[in-house]
């Protein structure tokens, strides 16, 4: 059965983009594939990736998109957590083969207790999450906690200019859209000591089809 997600009430559309189960969940998943691409690539660059670091992902979705992460540096060893057992199967299956030797690994987790140690990573990203996160200081802290001291993060937030207007990306959906000042502070609760800003343009289209010129903040922040 084909779902067009596009069909979709906003509320609908939303607690899947928040949370993808089921068959509609898969579905969200693939759109999201091709429209989260431009994005995933631009933030991939500016992870510095070297051989044989601890990469750590929150909210792989489908995981669909590793191989190109996993080709940037040799011997890289990937976490990707996600709070969705759908799309944590999904990814699993995809990737059985990097999974199966070790390289990779994927849990049904939250942010707010990520299920690794301290210092454990040198590099932590979260592409279109942090929207999900009404109280973005707890998530952030653990992303700190789980980072080595010369390690960095980088989150990727769709502007608010972005989606405004846009009957999907609201409060009452579960959305909480953040400008850069606000980001930089929210880094700064958590006790990031260096945070900055950059903001990039992703061209992209809607689940409808319509082309739709997207802006990002990535913010880049180290312990």
């Amino acid at each position: 059965m084909t779902i067009d997600i596009s069909k979709l009430p906003g509320a609908e559309l939303a607690r899947h983009l928040g949370n993808p189960t089921g068959e509609v969940g898969v579905a969200v998943g693939q759109r999201l594939n091709r429209t989260n691409g431009n994005i995933t690539t631009e933030t991939y660059r500016r992870l510095g990736l070297g051989a044989g670091m601890a990469v750590l992902e929150i909210g792989p979705a489908n995981g669909r998109l590793l191989p190109e992460l996993l080709g940037l540096a040799p011997g890289l060893r990937y976490t990707g957590i996600d709070i969705s057992a759908t799309m944590v199967e999904e990814a699993r299956s995809f990737n059985a083969a990097v999974v199966a030797a070790g390289q990779a690994r994927f849990e049904v987790a939250s942010a707010a207790r990520i299920p690794l140690g301290d210092g454990a990573v040198d590099r932590v990203f979260a592409i279109n999450v942090i929207y999900f996160w009404p109280d973005a200081v707890a998530p952030l802290r653990e992303i700190r906690r789980v980072l080595r001291s010369s390690g960095y993060s980088v989150i990727a937030a769709a502007t608010p200019d972005t989606v405004a207007g846009n009957p999907v990306y609201t409060e009452e959906n579960g959305f909480h859209v953040r400008d850069a000042e606000t980001l930089v502070r929210l880094h700064r609760e958590a006790g990031f000591g260096d945070v900055s800003v950059e903001r990039v343009s992703d061209p992209t289209t809607s689940p409808d089809g319509t082309p739709w010129m997207r802006y990002y903040n990535l913010v880049i922040a180290r312990p």
